[in-house]
């Protein structure tokens, strides 16, 4: 297994833990009025996600391709 396939687990675990973050940290309506939420763990937790997936499909795609030319 390449080293670099244990980036795709700690991209996951990152984008996982952003989105808990979400859950705990809630939401409120200020005193004007407007709603505070941190919308922004939702759009990082998505990013770390997809850029897992993307690693580990570089990594099976290497590992496809080597097996092939042999």
């Amino acid at each position: 297994m390449p080293r670099i396939a244990w980036v795709s687990p700690v991209l996951l675990a990152t984008g996982v833990a952003l989105w808990l973050g979400y859950a705990f940290q809630g939401s409120y309506v200020d005193a004007d009025g407007g709603l505070r939420e941190p919308f922004y763990l939702l759009a990082l937790g998505w990013f770390f996600v997809i850029a897992s997936g993307a690693v580990l499909a570089l990594v099976v795609g290497g590992v496809m391709f080597k097996r092939i030319r042999r």
